[in-house]
């Protein structure tokens, strides 16, 4: 069985250095490698078809056609005008407030890509009123969609309790792992912004003369603002209490009541029920690529996990750490986490390749090492050849500002995994 492990491993690089070098899905290359692997390994008909995660696929289907109303009938970039409309009397709080808006954008569901794509736009206009550098305003919009994207409730969030889950650990210590990424990806991107606030001079900007108050909020988007914060808290509250008390089995049983994918369809046909939205305009924020991508990759990672690819690929990092209490072993996974990021989606290709690896790392360190991937990941994310770097640049209209821009963001990454190291070694990152 050896050869057709090195086949599916070589498929797996070969999906995502595809995908890259041609700009094509990498889910779409890994279903057809999928299909010629299983085939190799005797394989066929259903067995190829079970591959595909459908609860992973359901889990990301059901959260982004909900957050899809918000996004529509823009209340969520509405109330994010309006914050920073009332502190543009102290300027100083102004970078601060957008970062932590897109923190909340990204946090309260519609996760990391939605916040790219939506609020830049809004951001790089913002910055330009009041004069304020544009890499900052690049850092508030990809590190504030990145701090606030892997909580248990949003599209990062739901898809790391799944990975984490499909590697072999119950729900509830799934449940800790994912809690412990949201902390520590929070913690890591907050540090970059405020460091970042103080390199580029946050603290000195000028308030716009020329910002218009927003609009009211219409009763549509005082509807949907209702009905995902019901929805958010019914799926929040008790995930954090399942993490502080993972014994109490009223607990366990109401996270599993309050199940995510289905109590975001309750959240669906409210919004339909009370006119908050069009179904059609909802499902165009669907991201199908990220999906397919995601759920394509996966059929290959199950496969492998089921054929023991990972069992060599584990093998391998471990004879490179004799100490499992060193933390050595931290360091190469957030190293080639962030080599792989560079070329491919943190979410979609980085976190489904790594993730099932981890759990035969021979390391005391498994949450963090769940962690340090995430983290590295999303820090390489910053180079404009990556989804995040990409979506952020897109928001900036000046042809100008968008080159310069574009040179530091490249730079950008190589600083960030060097201050990843250094919260890694001084605990700040545990």
């Amino acid at each position: 069985m050896l050869s057709i492990n090195v086949i599916v491993l070589i498929f797996i690089l070969a999906s995502i250095a595809l995908g890259y070098i041609f700009k094509i899905n990498i889910g779409v290359i890994s279903i057809v490698f999928s299909y010629l692997a299983c085939n190799a390994a005797g394989i066929s008909g259903k067995g190829v078809v079970s591959l595909w995660p459908l609860d992973l696929f359901f889990i990301l289907l059901s959260v982004t056609f909900f957050y899809g109303f918000p996004l529509a009938n823009g209340t969520l970039s509405l109330i994010a005008e309006k914050i920073v409309y009332k502190t543009q009397s102290r300027p100083w709080a102004i970078p601060i407030v957008l970062y932590f808006c897109v923190v909340i954008f990204s946090g309260v569901g519609p996760g990391h890509y939605a916040a790219f794509a939506f609020i830049s736009p809004l951001v790089m206009i913002i910055s330009s009123q009041i004069k304020m550098h544009k890499m900052l305003a690049a850092i508030i919009v990809y590190s504030g969609a990145c701090a606030g994207g892997f909580n248990p409730f949003t599209l990062g969030g739901r898809v790391t309790h799944a990975l984490i889950a499909n590697a072999g650990y119950t729900p509830e210590m799934a449940m800790r792992y994912t809690m412990a990424v949201s902390r520590n990806t929070f913690i890591a991107h907050t540090v970059v912004f405020f460091l970042a606030y103080f390199i580029f001079k946050g603290y000195k900007i000028r308030p716009s003369e020329n910002m218009l108050p927003p609009e009211r909020l219409a009763k549509k988007q005082k509807m949907t603002l209702l009905l995902v914060c019901i929805v958010f808290i019914l799926v929040i509250v008790p995930a954090v209490l399942l993490a502080i008390d993972p014994a109490n089995s009223y607990i366990k049983m109401s996270v599993k009541f309050l199940d995510p994918a289905f109590l975001s369809f309750v959240g669906i046909v409210l919004c339909l029920l009370f006119k908050a939205g069009n179904e059609r305009d909802a499902m165009k924020n669907i991201p199908w690529d990220i999906i397919m991508m995601i759920c394509g990759l996966g059929m290959l990672i199950e496969l492998a996990i089921k054929l023991g690819t990972m069992d060599i690929l584990s093998g391998w990092i471990n004879t490179l750490n004799a100490d499992k209490d060193s933390h050595f072993i931290v360091y190469v996974v957030g190293i080639i986490s962030s080599i792989m990021a560079l070329f491919s989606s943190t979410m979609g290709a980085v976190m489904p390749t790594i993730y099932p690896i981890i759990p035969k790392v021979n390391s005391t360190h498994t949450e963090l090492l769940f962690s340090v991937v995430t983290v590295f990941a999303t820090f390489t994310g910053y180079s404009p050849f990556s989804t995040g770097g990409a979506l952020v640049l897109a928001g900036v209209s000046e042809d100008k500002e968008r080159k310069k821009l574009f040179v530091q963001l490249m730079l950008l990454p190589i600083t960030t995994i060097i201050l990843a190291i250094i919260l890694v070694t001084c605990g700040v990152i545990y």
